[in-house]
């Protein structure tokens, strides 16, 4: 089973609900109770920029060398709607893959969490 532990950085939530069918429909996915138990992340959300320094804190200490990180839906991408944000403006954190829409389909998710598990284990 693949654990997935979602971040949640200023969500409206259609992408959440969408990921969490994703999760509940794919058998190889399942929810991580914490980070520690997270086989890969998933960011949801614009970033604000009071949540920048606290999601820098989980990047640097749960993420950066342990689990890839998804940016889903346009939002974490770029902050679109909003013109700017998103992990376009963070350049230090590492992206495994981009699942773009507005938002992203489950197909389009669970894809995407297949193929940056798959890319990390090509590097190592």
């Amino acid at each position: 089973m693949i654990a997935v532990y979602h971040l949640n950085a200023g969500s409206t939530g259609i992408e959440v609900r969408i990921l969490a069918e994703a999760i509940r429909s794919a058998r190889n996915l399942t929810w991580a109770a914490t980070p520690a138990h997270a086989d890969i992340f998933v960011l949801t959300g614009p970033i604000p920029l009071l949540l920048r320094p606290a999601l820098m804190n989980v990047w640097r200490d749960f993420i950066a060398d342990r689990a890839p990180l998804i940016a889903l839906g346009r939002a974490s991408i770029d902050g679109h709607p909003f013109g700017r944000g998103g992990l376009a403006e963070l350049p230090e954190i590492q992206v495994a893959a981009k699942i773009d829409g507005d938002p992203p389909t489950v197909t389009a998710i669970q894809a995407g969490i297949v193929q940056a598990l798959n890319a990390r284990t090509a590097k190592h």
